[in-house]
């Protein structure tokens, strides 16, 4: 597996999609690789950064749109 093949494959592995020869590739490359190990702590890094990170409420206004947009598409697809 090349670098840019397990940087392609960090999602599936975090998501445990990841099954046989490509799990087994996955993980003896980043056995050998410091460079996808970084990249891969610099991702999970980011993530929980994000994850603790708090969540404005949406505006009235969002509120209203995202509404209007979906009664619009139900419409539609009538």
């Amino acid at each position: 597996m090349m670098c840019r093949q397990a940087v392609e494959a960090m999602t599936d592995a975090s998501e445990g999609a990841l099954s046989g020869w490509r799990r087994l590739a996955y993980r003896l490359h980043l056995a050998m690789c410091p460079a996808c190990r970084a990249h891969r702590e610099q991702i999970e890094t980011t993530v929980g950064v994000l994850h603790g990170a708090p969540r404005p409420d949406p505006s009235e206004e969002a509120r209203r749109r995202a509404l209007e947009a979906f009664q619009n598409r139900k419409k539609s697809s009538v």
